[in-house]
């Protein structure tokens, strides 16, 4: 991107951001009859500018920032008998408060159109089909299997699968009366959600109510240890893909495994699909080669007599499908190929819910248990790698390297449309809204005690960075961005510190308490303790900003 495109992305952020604060303030001085003097984007000495009426309105000069200069905001200024009425001290409390507080409330009901445009543009959600039951877990012990569809929770429709889990993670503990479709029969189970500690929207903790399910249908991508078993000996191996058995297509691990248990001792004809690396100039592609096989069961019985037939067949979802060189798990023995069992002795249903253990608790020692192809039973401790990375703003960013993967394969059902996309739009605008302003005002609580250092704090450089960054990576990233700075900008300033808005407030509520507004004097000296304040935090952040953006790292 051009230096030009860039810096036009900056300002255009900027002006914006500024145009809407200082409009808040503007409209409901209008409303009240305070007396307008000035409306300014910027600081400094002015640009350009005109009158219309008794307002002058400017483009100055440090694009950092904008005011609206109000009859009377400064309770000592002389003002003319005439306009004494419309000063701004002259107005009710009520109003005063309602015309400071109307600048970082504009800055809140941007964020609300974006989001609303943005939402409104979704026109298709996930349907409430269950696809994935953990074992162990409320879901499965209350009988629900994959393919259940979810009609009502409680009695109350459930038309989505993010309804669904929102009823689910604000209902820990409490039991739930599903109703659900199975196939054309309507069946109805009580399922209690189980509390469950995990990382939210923003990386802010949560405790959540949880059942076990997913939307996702595993697809019959096989796993093969034992080299003596049914499956090896008829020539398959892990991370084949099956696609039929006995002629008949199968789209789900489910399917599979009915397929199998139907055949018994019968020998299953499967058809499959097998992935190869083959290195082209800049990528590596995978290359599926179909192939079939007949696999031929082994009775077994079991301790109480009963028979049942083997095939040494399982599902790929816990088996290692790449492992990073030098990370935890390689430096542990784990590899390709490996079925993982057990973490810190319980067994390991799913591969998602070793994903949760490790990003709930970063700092624990872990023991693994796994199987190497062959049946050979490792376990061994490790603790994640902390590994620190600049993202695309040049934000440290840390992450959590335990180096083993899966590789999955999934679908989902098919998308339904919403509907009443308005109200859709609407209340999902106000709920990522919420969310953004809970995880920013925990942010500074933590900088404030101490647990979040000052080098986060970031100034115009980092603004600016940011905003030609944004806007490379497209309009829907730009107005994003444009979003989260516009809220920030709203709580900055409900700030109880003079000179921002927060500290008019400070002054109006005293006024209210001691029913008579502070001395000229008390103000004087607060503003320029304010003053300092915001000086040493812009200070701070220019030098954040300076090593961050402008030094070689």
């Amino acid at each position: 991107m051009s230096l030009l495109v860039w810096a036009g992305a900056v300002l255009v952020l900027l002006g914006v951001l500024i145009l809407v604060h200082e409009l808040g303030h503007f409209v409901f001085a209008k409303l009240f009859d305070v007396k307008v003097i000035r409306f300014s984007l910027g600081f400094g000495p002015r640009l350009f500018g005109f009158t219309y009426g008794e307002t002058e309105y400017r483009l100055s000069l440090v694009p950092l920032g904008g005011y609206v200069r109000l009859l009377g905001e400064d309770p000592g200024e002389p003002i003319p008998p005439i306009d004494r009425p419309r000063a701004l001290a002259a107005k009710p409390l009520w109003q005063r408060y309602t015309v400071v507080v109307a600048g970082p409330a504009f800055n809140m009901l941007l964020p609300l159109l974006i989001y609303f445009v943005h939402y409104a543009g979704q026109r298709t959600l996930l349907p409430p089909t269950i696809g994935t039951v953990l074992p162990d877990l409320p879901a499965a012990s209350a009988g629900l299997l994959p393919g259940d569809r979810v009609d009502t929770v409680d009695g109350r429709n459930v038309r989505y699968w993010e309804e669904l889990e929102r009823v689910i993670a604000g209902s820990a503990g409490k039991t739930l009366r599903f109703a659900i479709h199975r196939g054309p029969d309507a069946e109805e189970r009580d399922v209690t959600p189980i509390l469950l500690e995990r990382l939210g929207p923003l990386r802010v903790r949560e405790h959540v109510g949880w059942i076990g399910v997913s939307p996702r249908f595993h697809l019959p991508e096989i796993g093969v240890l034992d080299p003596a078993s049914p499956a090896a000996q008829a020539g398959l191996r892990t991370f084949d893909f099956v696609t039929a058995v006995g002629g008949v297509p199968v789209g789900t691990w489910t399917e599979f495994e009915k397929a199998v248990e139907h055949a018994g001792a019968s020998p299953l004809r499967l058809n499959y699909l097998r992935g190869g690396y083959s290195a082209v100039p800049f990528a590596h592609v995978e290359i599926e080669e179909p192939g079939s096989a007949i696999v031929i069961p082994t009775a077994v019985f079991d301790a109480a007599g009963r028979r049942h037939y083997e095939t040494g067949i399982v599902s790929a979802e816990l088996f290692v499908f790449s492992i990073e060189p030098g990370s935890p798990a390689d430096q542990i023995g784990l590899r390709r190929g490996d079925q993982i069992q057990t973490l810190n002795g319980e067994p390991l249903p799913h591969w998602d819910v070793l994903r949760e253990h490790l990003a709930d608790h970063p700092e624990q020692t872990f023991r693994i248990g796994w199987l190497s192809p062959g049946g050979v039973h490792h376990e061994a401790g490790f603790k994640q790698e902390v590994r620190s990375e600049l993202d695309a703003y040049r934000q440290d960013e840390q992450h959590l390297i335990f180096g083993a993967l899966n590789r999955l394969a999934w679908k989902t059902d098919p998308p339904v449309p919403i509907t009443n996309r308005f109200g859709y739009a609407l209340s999902h605008s106000f709920e990522r809204t919420g969310q953004i302003i809970a995880a920013m005002t925990t942010g500074f609580a933590e900088i404030v005690r101490g647990r979040v250092p000052l080098t986060t704090l970031g100034g115009p450089i980092m603004i600016g960075y940011a905003a030609g960054v944004a806007a490379e990576q497209g309009f829907d990233q730009y107005l994003w961005l444009m979003a989260l700075i516009s809220i920030n900008l709203g709580l900055l300033n409900f700030l109880p510190v003079p000179i921002l808005d927060g500290g008019l407030l400070v002054f109006f509520t005293l006024e209210l308490f001691k029913r008579r507004p502070p001395s000229p004097r008390a103000r004087e000296i607060a503003t320029y303790v304010g003053l300092v304040v915001v000086v040493t935090l812009m200070l701070f952040a220019m030098r954040n900003d300076v090593f961050r953006y402008l030094l070689p790292r």
